[in-house]
């Protein structure tokens, strides 16, 4: 009977997760759907607006024994030249919220009350914020030739930061907004992302540090995706892969979220790949800081399997290695999107090598975890305890951000849709145009915002 229940646990995935990915990895014969979802999930209820109570930040008994990084090298950047945005729209005075993306490769600032709308730069690929909103730090330029670029909330001062030969890409601001980190690599990131496009990307990429006092560059590693912490002494990043996959030929496996301080030192593995038993992956990625700064929450991908390219996303204190599931989905995920109060995660995933061979739009997500709620899932190998249960989930959206009160998300969602679509039919096979939307979790978006927005654009939810 031994060989029952071999053949029923995969068949029971199988159906436990109809509608995500197969993979593009290492394709099966078959081309049966498979999401993968959280145990028991809730009915559908409005996100709730009592005062947040924000998780303790966890006391280590024993801080890990970091290992001290070479020395980085500062490299001087010639004195930035300011040049002129196009046009800009002064903000008014107390014109509140606004959020931020693109069209066209225009940086576009919208404020979701009025529809008051402002052009803030051209040709911008990628942008991010100071903590209070006041300046921007853009990425402009095409493939190897893009640069970081300063510019105020109302649309002056654009000024140039970076001149040299690398790709520069994911800017991500300290909390005193007297510096910033971000990667420079051969090329800019792949967008939609995969794991191999990742992969190839990410070993060519150093994490770099830039001062605005003095207007210089620091090598702090390695790797991509870095993230300031929210005590302005930590930065956390994906360190690239080192070892090649079996069945592959290019590094794809063995790699870290490491953890340094703001001159790349005391450098230790907050999470690492080759983790065993279960959580063994090929590659961690996309770290996210908890608001606290105590947990951080990142991407593990375990590969293929059962049909499916499994991807969990994990939480971890800061300040040990404590790895703890969350969720199980399908494909490829960009960072977590904690909402302002932490009790909450908005996950948007790219489910790249779909097994009913759909594309575009129809193979991305966003879902919304409960932090607050324990549940149970399956693997190919065993049932797995997560940390947190899927709230609610949505077919379609590219991207996401959180409004200032994590009341709502901003959604961008392909040219056309509307509430009520099957996720089980194909509607939105190409990546053309997209439309922004408002989100409250538990209820349709009923509202849009804006038309022809940039496919894949970033979004950003400014208070």
């Amino acid at each position: 009977m031994r060989w029952i229940t071999y053949l029923l646990i995969p068949l029971a995935l199988v159906a436990f997760v109809t509608g995500c990915s197969g993979g593009t990895v290492a394709p099966p014969t078959s081309s049966i759907a498979v999401p993968v979802t959280s145990a028991a999930a809730p009915t559908a209820t409005p996100v709730p607006t009592a005062t947040p109570v924000p998780t303790a930040t966890p006391v280590p008994t024993a801080t890990p024994v970091p290992t001290v990084a070479p020395a980085p090298t500062a490299t001087p950047v010639p004195t930035a030249t300011p040049t002129t945005a196009p046009a800009p729209t002064a903000v008014p005075s107390g014109s509140g919220a606004e959020i931020l993306y693109l069209s066209g490769g225009r940086l576009q600032a919208l404020n979701p009350r009025s529809k008051a709308l402002r052009t803030l730069a051209d040709g911008v690929r990628a942008f991010a914020a100071t903590p209070d909103g006041q300046r921007l730090a853009l990425v402009r330029g095409l493939n190897s030739a893009t640069e970081l670029w300063l510019i105020n909330r109302d649309g002056s001062g654009l000024t140039q930061l970076t001149r040299n030969d690398r790709a520069e890409s994911e800017p991500n601001w300290a909390p005193d907004g007297q510096s910033l980190v971000y990667s420079a690599a051969a090329t800019a990131p792949p967008f939609p992302p995969d794991y191999q496009s990742w992969s190839l990307w990410c070993a060519t990429a150093e994490v770099r540090l830039y001062a605005m006092g003095n207007q210089s560059e620091v090598t702090l590693g390695a790797g991509c995706q870095p993230a300031y912490g929210p005590d302005g002494r930590r930065i956390l990043f994906a360190s690239p892969p080192t070892s090649v996959s079996p069945g592959f030929a290019f590094p794809g496996a063995l790699n870290a979220i490491r953890m340094v301080n703001r001159q790349g030192q005391n450098g230790w593995s907050v999470a690492r790949s080759d983790a065993g038993g279960d959580l063994e992956a090929l590659v961690v990625y996309a770290p996210a800081w908890a608001p606290t700064g105590g947990q951080l929450a990142y991407q593990r991908f375990l590969g293929y399997q059962a049909l499916v390219d499994i991807t969990l996303t994990e939480l971890s204190s800061s300040y040990e290695r404590k790895p703890v599931p969350l969720a199980v989905g399908a494909g490829w995920f960009l960072p977590p999107l904690y909402r302002p109060d932490g009790r909450q995660l908005a996950l948007v995933g790219y489910n790249f090598g779909d097994a009913r061979g759909f594309s575009g739009y129809d193979i991305w997500s966003v879902a919304i975890l409960d932090l607050e709620r324990p549940s149970q899932t399956q693997l190919p190998s065993a049932t797995l305890d997560l940390g947190a249960t899927e709230f609610t989930a949505l077919s379609g959206a590219t991207a996401a951000a959180w409004s200032p009160d994590g009341g709502m998300l901003a959604l961008v969602l392909p040219a056309g849709w509307r509430p009520g679509l099957s996720s089980m039919e194909p509607a939105f096979p190409d990546p053309g145009p997209a439309e922004l939307w408002l989100w409250r979790p538990g209820t349709p978006p009923d509202t849009k915002l804006a038309e022809q927005l940039d496919f894949g654009s970033p979004l950003l939810w400014l208070p």
